[in-house]
């Protein structure tokens, strides 16, 4: 459990280094798919997320398709 805990600070840590990378390119809050702005409210809950809602719902369906 303890070493679970570790690996998922550890990818959150690396996430929020690259959250703040963006900060600094001005490419915060821009989905990385379309390059369309991620609304506020998905940002507020999710900081660190690089797709808008529309994008995620559709990777996450494409991989309900694949069986991932």
């Amino acid at each position: 459990f303890s070493l679970k805990m570790k690996d998922r600070e550890r990818k959150l840590i690396y996430k929020i280094r690259e959250a703040l990378g963006r900060i600094e390119e001005g490419d915060y809050g821009e989905c990385v798919v379309c390059c369309e702005p991620i609304s506020e409210g998905r940002l507020l809950a999710r900081p660190v997320t690089t797709h808008c809602i529309d994008c995620k719902t559709e990777a996450e369906n494409q991989e309900r398709v694949r069986g991932l």
